[in-house]
C-alpha cells in the first residue's frame, strides 16, 4: 500500500513537473509565442477573399479612435479588449446586423500591425473558433498594399456615438 502510494506521489510530482509554464518578459515574446500556432493571410490574400465567394467574417481588432479614421471595406469593429464576450453575444450581432460567426467560419482579424491580432487569434481559438487568420503586419500593411481601398467614418470620432452604451463584457 505504502509503495503505490510513493509510486502514486512519484508518478504526480513528474507530471507536475513536467506541465508547460511558460513565462515572457516582453510582450513581444509573448507575440512571437503565439505566432507559432496562428494562421496568417497577406493583404493580397485577403483581397482576393475580399472578391471571392467564399463567406468570412473581417473583425478589426482596434480602439474606436483607431479604426474610424480608415479600416478595411467590410470589417467590424470589436476592440480586443471585448472580442472574447461580444464573438458568442446574439445580441451583439443583431445590433450591428451581421450574423454570429460559426465555430469552422473563416475569421479574418486586423489590428494596427498585426501583434493585438496575434493574441485575439490565440484567444479564439481557446474558445473553439478553427479558422482564424491575422493579417500579416495589419493595417498598416493593407494601408501600403492597397492605398485607396478604405472606409472611415469620422463622425464616429466627434462624438456621435451611438447614444445607448455598448455591453463590455462580464468584468
Amino acid at each position: 500500500m505504502i509503495k503505490k502510494l510513493l509510486l502514486f506521489a512519484t508518478g504526480i510530482m513528474l507530471i507536475l513537473s513536467c506541465t508547460k509554464n511558460d513565462k515572457y518578459v516582453t510582450a513581444d515574446d509573448l507575440v512571437k509565442s503565439a505566432l507559432k500556432e496562428v494562421n496568417l493571410i497577406t493583404p493580397d490574400q485577403l483581397y482576393s477573399l475580399m472578391h471571392g465567394e467564399e463567406f468570412y467574417t473581417l473583425i478589426d481588432v482596434r480602439q474606436e479612435n483607431e479604426f474610424y479614421p480608415g479600416y478595411i471595406p467590410g470589417s467590424i469593429n470589436i476592440p480586443r479588449g471585448l472580442l472574447e464576450f461580444q464573438i458568442e453575444d446574439e445580441e451583439f450581432w443583431d445590433e450591428v446586423g451581421l450574423y454570429q460567426p460559426e465555430k469552422t467560419e473563416k475569421i479574418v482579424l486586423v489590428c494596427k500591425k498585426g501583434q493585438r491580432s496575434v493574441l485575439t487569434a490565440e484567444s479564439l481559438k481557446k474558445l473553439g473558433y478553427t479558422n482564424v487568420f491575422v493579417l500579416d503586419s495589419g493595417y498598416k500593411k493593407w494601408e501600403l498594399t492597397y492605398p485607396d481601398i478604405y472606409e472611415k467614418d469620422l463622425s464616429k470620432l466627434s462624438g456621435n456615438m451611438d447614444d445607448k452604451p455598448k455591453k463590455s463584457g462580464s468584468c
